[in-house]
């Protein structure tokens, strides 16, 4: 039996690609198959994925560019799958060893799940985004459309649930992250189950923070991430890292909610209607009334 399908999504990541396929195929304690899905991928990407295609557990499907980021490309893939869960791979980005197993962990008897939400930033530090999908709020946030701290990567279902959504991938409206709009289906099914991991058992480089960067600079990135990764005492410096980055948001949204709270209390201890107004749209109340938003 398989344990999971690995699907990564690929366009034009031809030098980076093979970390996140080394990556997948990795995994420990899990039997695996990788779908690498390409969207009107060019000939550079055939030849960087070309010596993986002898592992039985890969698959390539080449497809022609899709609309927007080839949804239905992979949607068209996942009716081929043979896995209990399915977990999602960008193809710049890493997966830890343990991460199907914990991802196989936590589905059971849940929907959907995802590893801990952090993402390196460009200097190499964690940033740690506050999300629980386990709760009611977050829920509802991500139903909303306009907030999204799930990647792809780390993002884990079980393919019966996947089986049970009307549609499965599809092309997102302007304006919503195709992964969210995904997710969103999942958040729909009737008795949705969700979890949100403690640990982080992937690394997610956001594209968006390395629009600057070369290829060569990207690769170089990956390359020391990946001899890290290889390093003994790994696991204890990246858990120390997680814990420094969940800190860091704990404190930055307490000093925002004692601050919101003084503004509430001189708001309401003023009687002048012109005073309390300016109190109202100052700038240092409309950026916690967002942060508190956030973390809801």
């Amino acid at each position: 039996m398989t344990d999971a399908t690995i699907l990564i999504p690929t366009f034009r990541h031809a030098a980076l690609v093979p970390y996140s396929l080394r990556s997948a195929l990795t995994q420990e304690g899990a039997v695996i198959e990788v779908f690498v899905v390409g969207d009107g991928v060019e000939e550079d990407t055939r030849v960087a994925l070309a010596p993986f295609l002898s592992d039985p557990r890969v698959r390539f499907f080449d497809f022609p560019k899709g609309e927007r980021n080839g949804e239905l490309s992979r949607h068209e893939a996942l009716q081929e799958a043979s896995g209990r869960i399915v977990c999602y791979l960008s193809d710049d980005d890493l997966l830890l060893r343990d991460h199907v197993t914990e991802m196989a962990r936590l589905l059971d008897g849940a929907d959907f799940a995802h590893s801990a939400p952090l993402f390196v930033m460009p200097d190499g530090s964690l940033m740690y985004a506050p999300v629980d999908v386990a709760r009611p709020r977050f829920q509802a946030l991500l139903r909303r459309g306009d907030w999204n701290h799930i990647s792809l990567t780390g993002a884990a279902h079980t393919l019966a649930a996947y089986r049970r959504l009307p549609h499965g991938w599809r092309p997102a409206p302007h304006g919503i992250w195709s992964d969210l709009y995904m997710w969103q289906q999942l958040l729909r099914l009737p008795d949705f189950r969700g979890r949100t991991a403690k640990r982080l058992t992937h690394l997610h480089f956001p594209d968006s923070l390395r629009r600057d960067l070369t290829v060569t600079e990207r690769v170089a990135e990956l390359e020391r991430w990946w001899r890290k990764m290889e390093e003994p005492g790994f696991a204890d410096e990246l858990a120390t890292g997680v814990a420094d980055a969940t800190r860091d948001v704990a404190i930055r949204h307490e000093a925002r909610i004692h601050e919101l709270h003084g503004l509430i209390r001189d708001i309401q201890a003023t009687r002048s209607w012109r005073l309390r107004t300016r109190l109202v749209t100052s700038w240092p109340l409309r950026v916690l009334l967002a942060a508190r938003r956030e973390a809801r």
